[in-house]
């Protein structure tokens, strides 16, 4: 799908709203890289996936001596998740992030994350992060779509908690047809029914008005984006189903990546793992920060007693032997004993 975003104009409005652009970078061996890039991410400024990327640049410099051209532009400035992944497969866009389970149109190689129940803590997700596995499902998502460079992954607010402006939801038996908004995988659509809800496929940034609107009446979404992007003012429950540990999934144009000179590639690959493993560890600070935000801002948090939380469980890992049967299970033999 051609990209509605017009790169020259991209860069000349960026150029504008955050400075000159920055003179081409040279190496002591004189290898000159000065392509600006564009970064449309789907995280305000401040936010750990959004300062994951943010300071590539300046580790680069700090660590490298070298000087990278990066732009990032605020969410949503640039169009909604589906036009800045589209964007950044086609080059319009070099670097953008997003739920895992927005990637899931393209390619199943991460759908094994997004299984309910599949992440238990933040302590087995970084082991994830750095485990073989996580580097051979890379891989197969880069001979799959090869308009992509994966780059390191950060955690995305911790766990989600089910919110929706109606009622408490003890079980799943009090969601009752409440209509939750989604995102288009099919794993994340199951889950919803499964908890007898009904999933509808709407772009977090169009969520609110849904909401206000009707047309949903809540969602599945980390404490720190609850609070961040307002939703206090029109959710009021949650449920903490512990059931899907949000996971960003951070790529970059191949084309921008093959364009690097190999000491850009390898100072920018180091730079990044600096910058996701700093915003992990702000990341897992922050979700206890914000869920008591929230609880001060007036929203209802509800936490399951153990044969509620089991109903919640039931449900959740039910769906695996359905939305689970392309993965092979050699992945998630190997991801139980990673993640305990």
């Amino acid at each position: 799908m051609k990209s509605k975003f017009n790169r020259r104009a991209i860069l000349k409005t960026g150029a504008a709203a955050v400075g000159t652009l920055a003179a081409p970078s040279i190496l002591s061996a004189n290898v000159v890289f000065n392509k600006p890039m564009v970064a449309a991410l789907n995280a305000p400024a401040g936010d750990p996936t959004n300062v994951s990327i943010a300071r590539i640049p300046e580790l680069m410099k700090k660590n490298a001596g070298l000087d990278l051209n990066l732009q990032v532009f605020p969410p949503n400035s640039l169009g909604n998740d589906v036009n800045v992944l589209e964007s950044v497969q086609n080059g319009f866009v070099d670097i953008s992030s997003n739920a895992t389970a927005q990637f899931s149109v393209f390619d199943d190689s991460f759908a094994f994350a997004d299984l309910p129940y599949a992440v238990p803590s933040w302590d087995a997700a970084m082991k994830l992060f750095k485990s073989d596995l996580w580097k051979e499902q890379t891989e197969k998502f880069e001979a799959a779509v090869p308009t992509l460079k994966v780059l390191p992954p950060v955690g995305a607010g911790g766990f989600r908690l089910l919110w929706n402006d109606d009622r408490p939801l003890k079980t799943p038996a009090d969601v009752n047809g409440l209509k939750f908004r989604s995102t288009r995988s099919p794993i994340g659509q199951a889950l919803f029914k499964a908890w007898n809800g009904n999933p509808t496929p709407i772009s977090f940034f169009e969520t609110q008005e849904a909401i206000k609107n009707g047309v949903v009446d809540g969602f599945h979404v980390q404490p720190i984006w609850t609070y961040k992007f307002n939703f206090q003012e029109v959710l009021k429950h949650a449920t903490k189903v512990d059931s899907i540990f949000a996971i960003q999934f951070q790529v970059m144009n191949k084309n921008t990546w093959n364009a690097m000179p190999p000491e850009y590639q390898t100072a920018f690959m180091e730079a990044a793992q600096i910058a996701a493993d700093d915003a992990n560890a702000q990341d897992k600070a922050l979700e206890a920060e914000y869920t008591q935000k929230l609880i001060d801002a007036g929203m209802e948090i509800y936490t399951p007693n153990a044969s509620e939380k089991a109903e919640w469980v039931k449900a959740g890992k039910d769906i695996w032997s359905e939305v689970g049967a392309s993965i092979d299970p050699s992945v998630l033999k190997r991801l139980q004993e990673i993640t305990g």
